[in-house]
């Protein structure tokens, strides 16, 4: 069935390290990630709108905004508590695994898909629980790679 689709973009500087790769991927690094939500409905709401751009941003930017100038780790690093004791605050770790772009990706959706379930409000904007529903998250990782979750 034909849908009506929206996708909101945020831009983060994020790093991670990824304990398990074979190469310079295991030491600290970052990247300008750029992060996509995209939302659908079969139909238009009372504006004409699948959801309101900015109710969306509302919505999603505080999960969005936990990578940016954040450095994701695994929970089992070495380097964890080293890290954590010379920079508090500045790590996301991921539990038992990698934070791999394609971890990043669920990791955002997971959040996003129960916020939409379960609807937003603030001041003016609203998205009612359960009528716009989440496709995918796209998390860039270079200009020229990204990783996807969703349907």
């Amino acid at each position: 069935m034909p849908r009506y689709r929206v996708c909101k973009r945020f831009v983060v500087e994020s790093g991670h390290m990824l304990s398990k790769h074979p190469e310079a991927c295991r030491y600290p690094h970052g990247h300008t990630r750029e992060v996509e939500i995209v939302v659908s409905s079969p139909e238009l709401d009372a504006h004409q709108m699948v959801v309101d751009f900015k109710a969306l941003k509302l919505a999603i930017q505080e999960i969005v905004e936990k990578f940016d100038h954040r450095m994701a780790i695994n929970s089992n690093d070495p380097l964890r508590a080293e890290m954590e004791r010379v920079y508090p605050g500045s790590t996301l770790v991921f539990e038992d695994m990698d934070p791999t772009t394609e971890a990043m990706a669920k990791h955002i959706y997971d959040h996003v898909a129960e916020t939409l379930r379960q609807g937003f409000e603030r001041g003016n904007y609203r998205i009612p629980p359960g009528v716009v529903q989440l496709d995918r998250v796209r998390v860039g990782e270079t200009p020229t790679s990204w990783a996807e979750y969703g349907d």
